[in-house]
């Protein structure tokens, strides 16, 4: 069913040539690194942020800091 409500937002998207599958793969592609406490974003394509409007995901405007001696 999930698959399913995906595909019809995909659909309704203008987003070219966007099916299911390579939306996953362009959104599995923007990362967040933690090394040691220390949180790192890769670059968000402008695809990925294309798809990321569409499904409504909003990335913080920072992300939260570990406490290394915890």
């Amino acid at each position: 069913m999930i698959r399913v409500r995906m595909q019809l937002m995909v659909a309704e998207s203008n987003i070219k040539g966007l099916t299911v599958e390579n939306m996953l793969m362009s959104a599995a592609t923007y990362k967040i690194i933690d090394d040691d406490g220390l949180r790192v974003r890769n670059e968000k394509t402008k695809r990925v942020r294309k798809i990321f409007h569409l499904f409504g995901v909003e990335d913080p405007a920072q992300l939260p800091v570990e406490d290394p001696t915890a």
